[in-house]
Formats: structure tokens, C-alpha cells, sequence
């Protein structure tokens, strides 16, 4: 009788593990279908998104984009990530989480992130105006065009290579695909989106698609790394300067325009017309083709870089006539680039 008891004790023990194993891993699988908030507690739920009006912001390398307009008024950005390597729940988590705890005012902050077998989602801050190459190229030749002026480029200049200079000394990877879709305007700050993916992108899908790899590097040696991401911001100045399009030949125009010495014609006409632009346009474009030689090793670095647009933003004198702020301002604030702690 008293083994028999016993038995039946240790059956029931076991029973009550396998019980509490399983309710383990239901809590488990409730939590990995949650939205994964990275600071702080959750102030929307899932169901809130997939219920909140949605305006799809466009497609990128990484996925599609939609504005969610939450039931309190808060306005959220919801990036669906695509064409992933195949990653384990705990792996993107990781790198989720990696991402989010880079933190500068001139990065996009990432709220929360879910993931499913099904579905991958990053939710980060709207920023209300744009992004930048909308804000270059949105609206020429049209009388609704309001003109990009030149301390406006300059500040956003000055913002990024403060971001580029902090991921390089933060974080163990280049950004990879630094371009001016990438470069979003809020009301106050210039903010810089899609970093630290590149690595959750599988390779022959990232080389056709991610700016980095379209450096002299890649094409000659199959390799990227942060001297990668100081071409990218090179071509980047050299839209700002030109006011066209980073594409295929941009970067062979404006060096055979330097060496044929025909420079004048390089820039945009939006900012020929100011007057206080001239030297500081010399200095940026300088930067822009130094930051755009073939030879990695021969760019400079971006604290390097931070230092001479910095210089470049002091030497601005504005008149009166000029002043930038009189004229679309949230574009032109000088907090939309804020000294990096170093």
C-alpha cells in the first residue's frame, strides 16, 4: 500500500512539472506575440496598430513603412522588415535591442519591436516633416517649391556626421545604407533611420540593395566597413551641394566638374542665389570629394569630418535679408544637430 502511495506521489509530482512547463512556454508564446516595448512600460498594444489609421509612407530597402494615427493622438512609424535572414526569436530580440540602446539626437529611436514566424515589425517615431530627399528634390519647378537654404543643408550636414561619428565609436557595424530617404526631418532635429539592419539583411540581397555596397571597396574587394559609410556620406553632401539625385555618375560629374575646373556649375541654384553660401560651399564640396575617394584608407574619419562641417556651419554669417529662420524654419533650427557626449 505504502509503495503504491508513493507511486502515485511521484506521478503526480511529474504531472505537476509537465503542467507547469507548459504553462511556461504559453506564457512564453503569449509574450512573443506582444509588441516588445524597449524602455518603459507599454502605452499601446498590438491590436492598437493593427485598429489605428494607417498612411503607407512608401518602401524601402528593408520593408514597407506606414504612419499609424493612435486612438490618443500619438503618431507612430511601423517599418514591416522583409527579406530577413532567417533569425530565431531570441537572435532579433538581440538585435532589436542592440539597435535601441544606441542612443544620440540625431538617431531614430526605436519604441518597440514584434516578431511572429509570420511577421517582423520595428516601430519607431514619426518625424513630421520628411525625410530629405523629398525636402532636396520635392516640388521643383513648381510655385509650391519653398527653397532648401544653405544653413538648413548645412545643419542637416552637421547632424548625420554627428550620428555617423557616434555609430562608429558605439557600434561594432557600419550603418551600410546611409542615403537621403534615410535622413528623416522632424520638427526640431534631423534624425537618421535604418541603422545597425545591415546585419540582419542576408548578403546577396544587402549587396543589391544597400548604398554601402556600392563603394569602391565592395566592387573591388566583396567588403564594407565604417570607411564604407563615409563614402555614403560623401555622395550624400554632394546631393545636398548639387541638388540631384544620388545616382549612377553623380560622384564622376562633380570630380571631372572639379578638375576641369568648371566648379561653379556643381551647385544648386537654391543656393548660388544667397550670397553668404559662397566660401562655405567650396569648404563642404572639399569634404564631400575627400569623403569620396576611391581608397578607403584615404578618407578621412567622421570625428574628423564632424570638426571641418562644424567649422563650416561657425563660418556662416547671415544678413538680414538672409535670415534663414524667416523661411521654413523647422528645416533650418540648429538643433537639428546636437553635440555628441564623446
Amino acid at each position: 500500500m505504502k509503495k503504491r502511495n508513493f507511486v502515485q506521489e511521484e506521478n503526480i509530482e511529474k504531472v505537476e512539472e509537465n503542467i507547469e512547463v507548459i504553462e511556461k512556454r504559453e506564457v512564453e508564446r503569449e509574450e512573443k506575440r506582444k509588441l516588445n516595448f524597449i524602455d518603459g512600460e507599454a502605452c499601446f498594444e498590438l491590436n492598437d496598430l493593427l485598429k489605428a489609421p494607417a498612411e503607407s509612407l512608401g518602401k524601402g530597402n528593408f520593408g514597407n513603412c506606414y504612419k499609424a494615427m493612435l486612438d490618443d493622438g500619438l503618431n507612430v512609424v511601423v517599418k514591416r522588415l522583409r527579406d530577413l535572414k532567417p533569425l530565431s526569436h531570441e537572435e532579433f530580440a538581440k538585435q532589436m535591442r542592440a539597435m535601441a540602446h544606441l542612443k544620440h539626437p540625431n538617431l531614430l529611436p526605436v519604441l518597440a519591436y514584434y516578431f511572429s514566424k509570420e511577421e517582423k515589425l520595428m516601430v519607431t517615431k514619426f518625424a513630421s516633416n520628411g525625410n530629405l530627399y523629398n525636402r532636396i528634390h520635392g516640388g521643383r519647378g513648381t510655385r509650391e517649391r519653398i527653397p532648401f537654404r544653405w544653413s538648413g543643408r548645412l545643419s542637416v550636414a552637421r547632424g548625420v556626421a554627428q550620428a555617423l561619428e557616434y555609430l562608429h565609436i558605439h557600434s561594432p557595424l557600419p550603418h551600410g545604407n546611409l542615403k537621403s530617404s534615410n535622413v528623416l526631418l522632424s520638427s526640431v532635429v534631423v534624425l537618421v533611420a535604418d541603422y545597425a539592419l545591415a546585419s540582419l539583411i542576408s548578403l546577396p540581397i544587402a549587396s543589391h540593395r544597400m548604398l554601402a555596397f556600392k563603394s569602391p571597396e565592395y566592387q573591388s574587394h566583396k567588403r564594407i566597413s565604417k570607411h564604407s559609410d563615409v563614402w555614403t556620406y560623401g555622395c550624400l553632401l554632394l546631393e545636398l551641394l548639387t541638388g540631384r539625385p544620388d545616382g549612377a555618375g553623380l560622384g564622376a560629374w562633380v570630380h571631372r566638374a572639379v578638375r576641369e575646373e568648371w566648379t561653379a556649375e556643381i551647385f544648386d541654384l537654391e543656393i548660388l542665389a544667397q550670397r553668404s553660401a559662397s566660401h562655405g560651399m567650396l569648404r563642404l564640396l572639399q569634404i564631400a570629394v575627400r569623403c569620396c575617394d576611391k581608397a578607403p584608407e584615404r578618407r578621412p574619419e567622421m570625428s574628423e569630418v564632424v570638426r571641418e562641417v562644424e567649422s563650416v556651419k561657425a563660418g556662416v554669417e547671415l544678413s538680414e535679408d538672409e535670415d534663414d529662420f524667416s523661411v521654413d524654419q523647422s528645416y533650418m533650427d540648429d538643433s537639428m544637430s546636437a553635440t555628441p557626449s564623446r
